[in-house]
């Protein structure tokens, strides 16, 4: 009877054994296609952020681009009205200088100096 008891506890303990491999196997199947929905998901996950981030960029270069465009404008809108204000500078000089002349040319043919008031008087009038 022993032997026959142990052939039964025997023949029960392969397909208990049998039984917890196949559900450990099934287990692990399922988690190994759980790990590659992951695995993909993480993936798409980071495509997308590393697309993101040269949208991001090439945005920056650009407003970059039109900044540096914007400065350049800029510099050559300052750097003309400064070349115009140095013009007109210089031609009120040289109109002074000639003016000038024009007085000094003036003493010289007439013998007199410019009165002390030359200038014009404000109106007191309204």
């Amino acid at each position: 009877m022993d032997s026959d008891q142990a052939r039964k506890m025997n023949a029960l303990e392969t397909r208990a054994m049998a039984w917890d491999e196949a559900e450990r196997a099934k287990y692990m199947a399922r988690y190994k296609r759980e790990e590659v929905k992951i695995q993909a998901w993480e993936n798409h996950e980071k495509r997308k952020a590393e697309m993101e981030m040269r949208k991001m960029e090439v945005k920056a270069e650009r407003l970059k681009g039109r900044a540096q465009e914007r400065l350049a404008n800029k510099l050559a809108s300052t750097k003309r009205i400064a070349e115009e204000k140095r013009a007109n500078a210089e031609a009120r000089l040289n109109e002074k200088a000639v003016k000038t002349s024009e007085k000094a040319d003036h003493m010289r043919a007439t013998g007199h100096l410019p009165s002390v008031f030359s200038f014009k008087l404000p109106s007191l009038c309204w």
